[in-house]
């Protein structure tokens, strides 16, 4: 009886593992309608957030520091960067997405080691961020090439704000108090215009982006501190630069931002004092009709002095009223190489000029 005893627990003992290791471990079966609960990586990976880039941060892309796709949070949009490559120039190509919603962003073609500046901005106050991308070129003096991406009327659009010479625009601010974020450049056309780059100032331009267009808000009288800041800068340099270039190329700027807060015709007279006639360089022209190409050969208006240049390049530019004419100014000294005081006046000519008219002078 004992040996039957032992030999039934045998038995039973080996039927129980091998029913164990025939049905495998107890799968639980997830109940129809319901998702099965994951525990671990799995249930976090897809949730994950990348790193975030808050407004007022830049994030300086490199093509060799960052070989691969870059990729931000914005608050709720997302954006990653990854390379654009064509022959030895690499481009940064930022895509800018909410939700199913996508817009892209190309930046300019540029070796290795330059540096594209991609930031979260508040464009409007209470508004959804905004990236912002600028992407240098490189070249003598230029060019930064400035986009900005964000909604517009419920939808993901791309706003480009041009290029423009030197280093990155600082990032936009509401300085005006309207709750829109300004944008705060100088307005190019002065550069190269009446002096060598080195040599020449320019006024401040200011613009806002609203409604996805680009409007220049310089005339506003919240930004007259950026004028008469400017004013003061160029107009020491005017008045007294050793260089005869350096003067001219410096009194357009300030004759520019006294007409902005008011000031045009002190200003004036003082130019009439200081800048150099004798100054070796090519003024600007005019034209007697309007277009967008080069102004043919038959209609370019070829200036004789430097006021009568720097007047209707300063109202071809909005900074002088079209019938603004020029007090007389009693001018001392040896100015442009001449022993004799000379007084200017304005002498009308004809309306087809864009200058309106032509600066006289005659011996006292």
């Amino acid at each position: 009886m004992a040996g039957i005893t032992v030999l039934v627990a045998v038995l039973v003992v080996a039927l129980g593992w091998s029913l164990v290791h025939r049905t495998g471990p107890v799968v639980q079966r997830p109940v129809r309608g319901r998702s099965p609960a994951v525990t671990g990586n799995a249930a976090t990976e897809p949730a994950r957030r990348a790193p975030e880039l808050a407004i007022g941060q830049t994030l300086e892309w490199t093509s060799g520091g960052m070989p691969g796709e870059t990729v931000r949070q914005v608050g709720p949009i997302r954006l990653r960067v990854r390379r654009r490559v064509e022959d030895d120039a690499v481009a940064p190509v930022v895509e800018v997405s909410l939700g199913r919603d996508a817009v892209t962003i190309v930046g300019e073609l540029a070796s290795e080691g330059f540096t594209h500046r991609i930031s979260a901005i508040r464009n409007s106050a209470g508004g959804s961020p905004v990236v912002m991308l600028q992407s240098f070129s490189g070249g003598a003096h230029c060019c930064n090439h400035i986009q900005v991406a964000g909604l517009s009327s419920g939808r993901l659009k791309v706003v480009d704000l041009g290029s423009s010479d030197g280093e990155a625009m600082p990032l936009p601010y509401d300085m005006s108090g309207d709750g829109v974020a300004d944008f705060v450049g100088v307005d190019e056309a002065f550069l190269y215009a009446f002096a060598p780059y080195a040599m020449s100032f320019a006024p401040p331009v200011v613009r806002n982006v609203t409604g996805g267009r680009v409007i220049d808000v310089s005339r506003n009288g919240a930004f007259r501190r950026l004028f008469r800041e400017e004013m003061k800068r160029a107009g020491e340099t005017c008045r007294s630069g050793g260089d005869g270039v350096d003067r001219n190329g410096a009194c357009p700027s300030y004759v520019a931002s006294a007409a902005r807060i008011g000031q045009l015709e002190p200003a004036w007279a003082e130019m009439m004092r200081s800048y150099a006639a004798d100054a070796e360089w090519v003024l600007p022209t005019g034209c007697t009709v309007r277009s967008k190409a080069e102004c043919p050969e038959a209609a370019r208006i070829v200036y004789k002095s430097y006021p009568e240049a720097l007047l209707a390049f300063l109202k071809e530019r909005g900074y002088v009223p079209a019938g603004w004419s020029p007090p007389q100014v009693l001018q001392d000294g040896p100015i442009g190489g001449s022993d004799e005081a000379t007084v200017w006046s304005y002498v009308p000519g004809p309306v087809t000029r864009s200058s309106g008219g032509r600066m006289r002078a005659r011996a006292s």
